[in-house]
């Protein structure tokens, strides 16, 4: 064998003793250690720094042949070092669907790295079963295949991979020579990272159980490119890029059933289906298809059935060796007992999601305890912090929990656990409606969740309405009719603020059948009342809305009650209003006056004289009702009159809307504008005004555009769109907020077309 061919730790070694030095004399000699020395004598180290180099052809003494030879072999030494063995990547699946997204932020991440940079590392976490191996294969994949390594950290078994053995695994198979792994720690990680300091490596650590066993691994620069797959976020790892995979979308996780399954006959709603009920979670729906193509006399509607039935899902998603109830349960098994009691509790929520005060509910644990459990189970992931905070799991997990919750607590104590969570939202939706009933003030610290503001009070009536509507069904269902009405009256002026809730048909219809079985005239007119609100304002249903009123008129006037009078002749007038009657309008809204004025109703007087108001306008000519409105916002606005403040500011922005209105109306643009203005100002005054905003910033675009400032009419619009958006909706629904906004648009369109032609 020539020099040439002779490599670079040969070569080191041959001319050592060629000059007769040691290792200690050539390390004095050159400055460089013996042990650094000894390292690329050795193999260890094949690519040394250009400067280590000359120092050592310097403490040689090699002429500038020598030195040639020398910087020759360890250039040949970089290029090709010896390909890793022994540790490949597990076998790569051939229907591999989608992520798409995620390997493109893999490969951007990974795409720099360099033997003078930080070394990458991604971190992948997500809950069992979503394909974290599958896509840490994928990745690979864009690295030639000697440069992989692959290590099960066998993070959920009994006893893990200690950090010591991932490295001697990792060490051997970079360095097959290298018999003898260091015992200590330390110096296993430091000759792991002397060896791929300049070696090109993706190396993958599947299913990591915690930060320590994976830190030693992580070399601080260079070209190796290191991922980490685990159920835990593992947050207190530093410096490196995150990733959490969650289920397929639902194209991709249909694509994947097709992949596996390969039958053109298999509709794709019959795919889609299945796929719903896999929660769209790849091992899942792996061996969803596995166990369909096991049984040929199955059909697509035969498995439907089978995994359709709540009960027996997590058991039908089994295949050999495959079960997803299996992999939940490594996650589970990890989990502290409080943890444990939690996860298995949070199935009896009703709805999608918990906040952590229902949580702690149902753990019978302190808030801060609870947190700390919610933590444990977001870092295994076992549940998901949304990004309002709210806590939720996917209809597989939740099964799982329930099962769970089945074998371990007792019939009793889940009827029990039950009781207290119906009884606490229920107790808290009356105290957070509180906040916006005329005359009540926040209540006592200590009880519940801490409600101090109706900001606060409104955003959990919000965040918690798909758990306590279920509870008030729940009470309904049990007879306890004074419980039903009693919520239901604490939410009533709150609605107001919130009227584009689907559910309010619920709440008030409960309620009117709870006043009706209680027998009393009083009640049932007061809540036939708001169920007649509901029909008006809610779904548009003026004539349903106007029986319900004549009902509620009928009720109250048995009841002898002439307040609830006064609100039944109010309700039949706004019903009528929706159907222009406004001669009738007009009489049942002077009676509702009357009435009012008569037993001193703060809130009830200004809305009975914006009904006279409006039924005026309606009459014509609009211009007569402009003082009728300007004394509802006189009534609102003085002290001495004033309903509470959210109810007066709600009213004077909508009579001030109504002027804008008449202004838009008679073509009188900047007396509109003032009055637009005028609305703007109480409506942002207003908590939780998206709607009145809504209304008042589209009269706003509407009048720009009219006087001719189409940038500010189209911010107005862009505006308008964006409230919208945060109420959960695209589209208006049919109505003037619609009409204002097609106006607009119109307006706007030609404004640009006028524009692009010149």
């Amino acid at each position: 064998m020539t020099d040439d061919d002779v490599p670079f730790g040969a070569l080191l070694r041959r001319l050592r003793i060629a000059a007769d030095l040691t290792l200690e004399q050539l390390a004095e000699a050159s400055g460089v250690s013996d042990r650094g020395i000894s390292d690329m004598e050795r193999g260890v180290s094949r690519s040394p720094r250009a400067r280590t180099l000359e120092a050592i052809a310097d403490g040689l003494g090699l002429d500038r042949a020598g030195r040639e030879r020398l910087l020759g072999a360890a250039r040949a030494g970089r290029v090709a070092a010896a390909p890793v063995a022994g540790l490949p990547l597990p076998r790569r699946v051939s229907d591999f669907t989608g992520r798409e997204a995620e390997l493109a932020r893999i490969r951007r991440w990974t795409a720099g790295a360099s033997a003078t940079g930080p070394a990458p590392v991604v971190v992948v976490s997500g809950p069992p079963g979503v394909g974290k191996t599958s896509l840490a294969a994928q990745a690979a994949q864009a690295w030639p295949a000697d440069q992989h390594l692959f290590v099960d950290l066998r993070g959920l078994d009994d006893k893990p991979l200690t950090p010591a053995a991932v490295l001697g695994k990792l060490i051997r198979a970079v360095s097959p020579e290298q018999h003898v792994v260091p015992r200590e720690l330390d110096d296993a990680a430091a000759l792991w990272q002397t060896l791929v300091r300049d070696r090109p490596l993706f190396v993958v650590l599947d299913n990591a159980i915690s930060e320590g066993q994976v830190r030693p691994v992580l070399p601080p620069y260079g070209p190796a490119v290191v991922l980490v797959t685990s159920r835990r976020a593992l947050s207190g790892l530093e410096g490196v890029r995150r990733l959490r995979l969650d289920a397929l979308s639902g194209t991709d996780a249909v694509a994947l059933l097709g992949a596996i399954l390969d039958d053109p006959a298999a509709s794709p709603e019959s795919l889609r289906r299945i796929a719903e009920l896999c929660v769209n979670v790849p091992l899942a729906l792996r061996i969803a298809g596995n166990r369909l193509l096991s049984r040929p006399g199955w059909t697509v509607d035969d498995l439907i059935a089978r995994l359709a039935a709540q009960e027996r899902r997590l058991d039908a998603l089994a295949a050999g060796d495959l079960q997803v109830k299996a992999a939940f349960n490594l996650s589970y098994q990890q989990l502290s007992g409080v943890a444990r009691r939690l996860f298995r509790r949070l199935a009896l929520v009703p709805g999608p999601s918990a906040g952590v005060e229902l949580a702690s509910v149902l753990a019978e644990e302190p808030v801060p305890a609870t947190e700390d459990a919610l933590d444990e189970l977001v870092e295994l992931s076992l549940l998901q912090q949304r990004p309002d905070g709210r806590l939720e799991f996917h209809d597989l997990l939740r099964l799982y929990a329930q099962g769970e919750l089945e074998r371990e607590e007792g019939t009793a104590d889940r009827a029990a656990a039950q009781r207290r969570r119906d009884d606490w939202l229920l107790t808290t939706a009356i105290r957070a409606g509180l906040f916006f009933e005329p005359g009540s003030g926040p209540p006592p610290a200590g009880e519940g969740p801490h409600l101090t503001t109706g900001v606060q009070a409104g955003d959990w009536l919000r965040g918690e309405s798909e758990n306590w509507l279920p509870a008030l069904h729940a009470a309904a269902a049990a007879g306890d009719d004074r419980r039903v009405v009693e919520v239901a009256e604490s939410l009533h002026w709150f609605s107001d603020g919130w009227a584009n809730w689907p559910h309010w048909l619920d709440v008030f219809g409960l309620s009117v059948a709870a006043a009706r079985r209680l027998g009393d005239d009083r009640l049932t007119s007061v809540h036939l009342g708001y169920l007649a609100w509901v029909h008006i304002v809610c779904l548009g249903q003026p004539e349903i809305a106007l029986e319900r009123a004549r009902e509620a008129l009928d009720h109250a006037v048995r009841s002898g009650d002439r307040r609830q009078i006064a609100w039944a002749n109010y309700y039949i007038g706004w019903a009528l209003s929706r159907r222009q009657r406004w001669d009738e309008v007009l009489e049942h809204g002077r009676a509702a006056v009357t009435d009012f004025r008569a037993v001193n109703d703060r809130e009830g007087l200004p809305n009975g004289l914006t009904l006279c108001a409006l039924a005026v306008q309606g009459r014509g000519p609009a211009d007569d009702a402009i003082p009728l409105y300007e004394e509802v916002i006189a009534a609102v606005t003085d002290p001495a009159t004033a309903p509470p403040e959210h109810i007066a500011l709600f009213i004077e922005t909508v009579s001030r809307s109504f002027l804008a209105g008449i202004e838009i109306a008679a073509g009188r643009w900047p007396e509109a504008l003032r009055r637009v203005d005028e609305s703007i100002a109480a409506a942002e005054r207003l908590e939780h005004s998206s709607e009145r905003l809504m209304t008042a910033r589209s009269q706003r675009a509407q009048v720009f555009a009219r006087l001719g400032r189409m940038e500010a009419a189209r911010e107005e619009l862009e505006a308008v769109r964006m409230l919208l958006e945060r109420n959960g909706n695209t589209d208006p629904r049919p109505g003037a907020l619609r009409d204002r906004m097609t106006e607009v648009e119109g307006l706007l369109a030609a404004y640009d077309a006028a524009n692009s032609s010149k």
